[in-house]
């Protein structure tokens, strides 16, 4: 995937986009153990991530791209709006995040 899409960095994540034309959007999640830490702390960084995800889905073109969220080790314990505004950070350098103001009802 890095291959052919592109990799932005952020403070508490790292995301990888793949262009997909026609396809449905799909998003991953990536816990390690390495990198996040015991499955305790891997679950609440997975859980933080999907939720920030969730509430910003509707801004996520519906067709068009393969996403994947690698979490670092500050992902478990950032302040929430730091985390949020991290995750939204990268996927708008991603292009894969609509503003508010495009979004439909």
């Amino acid at each position: 995937m890095k291959a052919h899409g592109v990799a932005v960095r952020g403070t508490h994540c790292l995301l990888l986009a793949l262009a997909k034309p026609a396809e449905p959007t799909k998003i991953g999640f990536i816990t390690s153990k390495k990198g996040v830490g015991n499955a305790v702390q891997r679950n609440r960084a997975r859980r933080r991530l999907r939720e920030i995800v969730r509430v910003r889905w509707a801004r996520v073109p519906a067709t068009g791209y393969w996403l994947v969220v690698i979490a670092h080790r500050t992902s478990r314990t950032a302040p929430h709006q730091d985390l949020a505004n991290d995750v939204e950070r990268v996927l708008a350098a991603a292009g894969a995040l609509l503003p508010i103001a495009e979004v439909q009802p």
